[in-house]
């Protein structure tokens, strides 16, 4: 039986729809959701569910029906939900998605769901579990932290990362050091409750966590889901996620 991984994605608001080029008419919401997720899940051997906004109350519903849960990129998470005022050089915020995916992760982690981070995906799990984040890394760290390296191609690996051995990360990889893209200008500041670092940068910041508490909760900073079907190095973390999930899949 292929696993039930859920997939969080974009939420524009109806302000948005409709101008810029993008499609629908004024007034609609929509949720979109990036194709290279779900092909990276279903090489692994999953079968992929995409998970709209939903109030707080039918969370629990719907985490009853997934074997495990990828929290997808996106927009900055507003710094007041972890205690910090917002700087000027914060990125676009999405309150509603904030909200269900914040939920979303705190109840997955009381009940020990396999989660997999991914960019946006580490912040929110770090932050769900009392965790902070630099609002820019450019302008709390300096100059030389700058990670939006968007004259690469979404493929193109463009700095180095050392994976710490023991780690679930450096499990899925194999390797101490491991070239990954870089398309993110925030990233952990404080660890979140039961979280330790699995991966670092070549300029220190953090790029990948792991739960200490948890049966398999990892995040990653990069975007692997990118690489992956030109990097088999980077399709390995959601070959290793979904393995894992698989042994414990029991469904009628």
């Amino acid at each position: 039986m292929k696993p039930l991984i859920g997939v969080t994605g974009y939420y524009l608001d109806h302000s948005e729809i409709g101008k810029e080029g993008l499609r629908g008419l004024p007034g609609q919401d929509m949720a979109i959701f990036s194709y290279d997720y779900i092909r990276s899940l279903q090489r692994a051997g999953a079968t992929v569910v995409l998970l709209p906004i939903e109030e707080a109350d039918q969370i629990d519903s719907t985490l009853n029906q997934l074997d495990g849960l990828l929290l997808a990129g996106g927009a900055d998470i507003n710094p007041l939900h972890y205690g910090d005022i917002p700087k000027a050089y914060l990125g676009t915020v999405e309150e509603e998605r904030d909200t269900f995916e914040l939920n979303l992760a705190r109840q997955a982690l009381e009940r020990d769901i396999p989660i997999l981070g991914i960019c946006r995906g580490l912040q929110v799990l770090n932050v769900a579990s009392g965790g902070s984040l630099y609002q820019d890394l450019e302008h709390e760290m300096g100059p030389e932290h700058f990670h939006v390296r968007e004259q690469f191609r979404k493929w193109q690996g463009s700095h180095s990362i050392n994976l710490l051995e023991g780690r679930k990360i450096y499990e899925a990889i194999g390797q101490k050091s491991l070239m990954v893209n870089s398309f993110h200008h925030q990233a952990v500041k404080t660890l979140g409750r039961d979280f330790e670092v699995s991966a670092w940068s070549f300029d220190g910041v953090i790029e990948a966590i792991e739960s200490k508490a948890h049966h398999y909760v990892t995040a990653v900073q990069w975007h692997p889901e990118m690489m992956s079907e030109r990097d088999v190095l980077q399709q390995r973390l959601f070959n290793h996620f979904v393995n894992e999930i698989s042994k414990k899949v029991v469904r009628s």
